[in-house]
């Protein structure tokens, strides 16, 4: 999809007339094109090919005979029998082909940010910090931290190379179709170019990083339960995204400027702009996830991408109505910095942000009614993997974490490190035994007994089938 796009947008660009305005506004428009995207337009057609080769190969290798052959006859000679395809043969041209299409992508992002190291640097100062805050949201059962740290990758990389590329071409060819003549009112173009750019802005951005949740819910399935799990990676994806767009501003505003566009981008908009709107794309994604028929997987899904899609595009045009009258309101600039960027980004994504907390309260409330249910049925079956004390303490995240805080003052990193890899494997069984009772269950739930045997392992009783000692009371309490 994301190359299909592009391959629209380099039609509309090679048909695009010339800007021969004499409005001064046409020379934004013809500045010199930039090297990383010069790069790109020249990688992409590149891995094409290599996408089409590799392809082909694949087609080749599936035709000359199924995978299901080499189980049916039986154990193969030395060297197997030829023309079945093997599992690492379709992976590697599988994952050639997501890395010759997505890779040039990569350019636009990876140059601004080798040019600039100490904008970057800036950038790093808050978004770790969120980005933990996004994992801990996840109260009961979470995903691994690397799955997080993939969705940030790619917002930052993928998702921000593609909304870089797609806007730079919508800024160097559009123009062409809106201004070509010399008209005796000019400022009518630029008008309508004002109000295309935020909605070509929303589409391309929020499609990039819609995509990214997309990918991963495809390889990781087993990962992603419902609405919680898809809402926090595509808060993730988000913050990658957020991270690449502030240092690509701060490389082109006046050093002066830094600082508010760190507050703007980096503290005020870092929960309320894009991590909201991508956070709505995810959770119509996770929805998805265990609904029954393909139509209200695809209304669902495709719902949140109209929620981000348009959230996105609302808050463009009402924070440039509001940026304009700022000055009027608020006569010393340092007020209208700590004041007033605050209170226009509440006007203009207070809705979304609101709608974002609602889901993720239901999301988590359906999470704790389902886990509430699938732990009792373990105390039941008497394998020990989890005692009855336990349930209490697995479903209360406050006692949890105090919990966690106390095995780290007795036993340091090490002790709660593994309390918590405990705890995680624990509701981890809990969760895959409610999914597999559920109605869309499929072949991506884990087996029941080896998330078990690995919570035995943790509590140290996996060759016992005695049920293993509870902790300390104090610890439980």
């Amino acid at each position: 999809m994301l190359t299909g796009m592009y391959l629209v947008a380099q039609v509309f660009a090679w048909a695009a007339p010339e800007p021969v305005s004499r409005s001064a506004f046409v020379k934004h428009f013809l500045l010199p094109e930039p090297v990383s995207f010069r790069v790109t337009r020249i990688l992409l057609p590149v891995g094409w090919g290599v996408a089409a080769l590799l392809g082909l190969v694949l087609l080749r290798t599936r035709r000359n005979g199924p995978r299901e052959a080499q189980h049916a006859a039986g154990p193969l000679k030395a060297g197997g029998a030829p023309g079945v395809p093997s599992a690492q043969t379709v992976q590697a041209c599988l994952l050639g082909i997501l890395g010759a299409l997505l890779a040039p992508f990569t350019i636009m992002p990876l140059s601004v940010m080798a040019g600039n190291l100490p904008q970057m640097l800036l950038c790093l100062l808050p978004t770790p910090a969120a980005l933990l805050l996004v994992h801990r949201v996840q109260l009961y059962r979470r995903m691994p931290g690397w799955l997080l740290v993939s969705g940030f990758g790619w917002g930052a990389l993928i998702g921000g190379g593609f909304g870089l590329v797609m806007i730079t071409w919508m800024q160097r060819s559009v123009p062409g179709y809106f201004m070509s003549g010399s008209w005796e009112r000019p400022l009518d173009g630029a008008r309508e170019l004002y109000t295309l750019f935020p909605l070509h802005t929303a589409v391309v951005t929020e499609v990039g990083k819609a995509a990214g949740v997309a990918v991963l819910f495809l390889l990781f399935r087993r990962h992603i339960d419902g609405i919680v799990s898809g809402l926090v990676l595509g808060a993730a994806v988000a913050l990658g995204y957020n991270f690449t767009e502030t240092a690509y501003y701060l490389d082109l505003v006046n050093p002066d400027h830094h600082f508010t566009q760190l507050w703007d981008r980096q503290v005020v908009g870092l929960f309320t702009t894009h991590v909201a709107f991508t956070a709505l794309a995810g959770a119509g994604i996770g929805a998805a996830r265990w609904l029954p028929s393909r139509r209200d997987r695809l209304l669902t899904s495709g719902g949140g991408l109209l929620a981000a899609v348009g959230g996105h595009f609302e808050t463009d045009v009402v924070l440039m109505r509001l940026d304009g009258h700022r000055a009027d309101r608020f006569a010393d600039e340092a007020l209208g910095l700590l004041v007033g960027i605050p209170a226009m980004t509440v006007i203009a994504t207070g809705v979304f942000v609101t709608l974002c907390v609602l889901i993720l309260r239901r999301g988590l409330r359906a999470q704790a009614a389902g886990l509430t249910d699938a732990l009792i049925t373990e105390v039941a079956s008497g394998r020990g993997a989890v005692t009855e004390p336990e349930i209490g303490l697995l479903l209360s995240p406050r006692r949890r974490l105090l919990l966690e805080l106390r095995v780290w003052r007795r036993d340091g990193m090490a002790g709660r490190r593994h309390l918590a890899r405990l705890q995680q494997a624990q509701l981890d069984l809990a969760t895959q035994r409610w999914h597999r009772r559920r109605a869309g269950a499929d072949s991506f739930i884990p087996e029941e007994e080896l998330l078990r045997g690995r919570v035995l392992e943790l509590k140290g009783t996996s060759g016992s089938s005695r049920p293993p000692a509870l902790p300390e009371r104090k610890a439980l309490s």
